[in-house]
């Protein structure tokens, strides 16, 4: 059979159109909206598992540390050694009367907070200051205190710390 140059064009015959599939109908907005949820919970879900792998990942590095053994057999070991702090030291005590906490242990300090009578204090240590004449007689005991104020200085003489400044509870406040 010869076979010519020129080929001829085929033309679309009535039974390639009935092969095709018909075009989609058109969606209601609430397949619409369906549809979106679909592939929202889908792309949540996939990312998910990407941050939850990459979290298990870090822990598993952070646990295992860095392996690398040398070639020749040899390891270098790592000391465990455990060292404890003392906590430092917080007492709960109650001010006898309005106070004012102030700076340094001074009464010529500015006022940095307020503590009114019956509250909690929290002393962290205690420090030698300017003489307070108190109905109990002078005291030159400070306390530093914290709490929902700045951390200030009060007198040890409207607090109800009672043996704990003998006894030597509470410790002394590093020198500044």
């Amino acid at each position: 059979m010869p076979v010519d140059d020129e080929s001829e064009e085929l033309e679309p015959s009535a039974d390639a159109s009935a092969d095709a599939e018909p075009a989609p109908a058109p969606r209601n907005p609430r397949q619409v909206r369906a549809r979106r949820r679909r592939r929202r919970r889908q792309f949540g879900t996939l990312l998910f598992v990407v941050v939850a792998a990459g979290v298990f990942a870090a822990a598993y590095f952070s646990l295992t540390g860095n392996d690398s053994s040398s070639t020749n057999g040899t390891s270098a070991s790592a000391s465990a050694v455990t060292t404890t702090v003392k906590p430092p030291f917080v007492g709960r005590y109650k001010a006898t009367s309005g106070l004012n906490v102030r700076q340094g242990p001074a009464t010529n300090l500015p006022i940095v907070g307020v503590i009114e009578t019956g509250r909690d204090v929290i002393a962290v240590c205690v420090v030698e200051g300017e003489s307070v004449n108190s109905p109990t007689g002078a005291n030159t005991q400070w306390l530093k205190v914290a709490g929902s104020w700045p951390v200030g200085y009060v007198s040890s003489a409207y607090v109800t710390v009672g043996d704990d400044l003998r006894a030597q509870k509470i410790p002394t406040c590093p020198a500044a």
